[in-house]
């Protein structure tokens, strides 16, 4: 897998695809948003959105021990920038 890139400069053809995520979906991901973020933790795909995109999760452990796991929910593919694979990275293990 490694990392895929999307650049901000162009068009919606550098977009991240949903076909393009599908073989991360629940696995430990990192990954760049458009905004600048980065998030670290499981990727979870969700199409019961029924608006045309489908829509991702990404779960993270808690801030603080004993606290609720953190949840980023993103409406699409194309929030994303770059993913790569986190699974040796203990910090993104959900």
């Amino acid at each position: 897998m490694g990392r895929r890139f999307a650049s901000l400069l162009c068009c919606e053809d550098d977009d991240m695809t949903d076909e393009e995520l599908r073989d991360y979906a629940g696995k430990p991901v990192r990954v760049t948003l458009a905004d600048g973020r980065v998030l670290a933790g499981t990727l979870h795909a969700d199409d019961d959105s029924g608006h045309g995109h489908l829509h991702y999760t990404v779960v993270s452990d808690a801030v603080r021990q004993g606290g609720d796991k953190v949840q980023e929910v993103l409406h699409g593919a194309d929030v994303i920038v770059q993913i790569e694979d986190a699974s040796q990275d203990p910090a993104a293990v959900e």
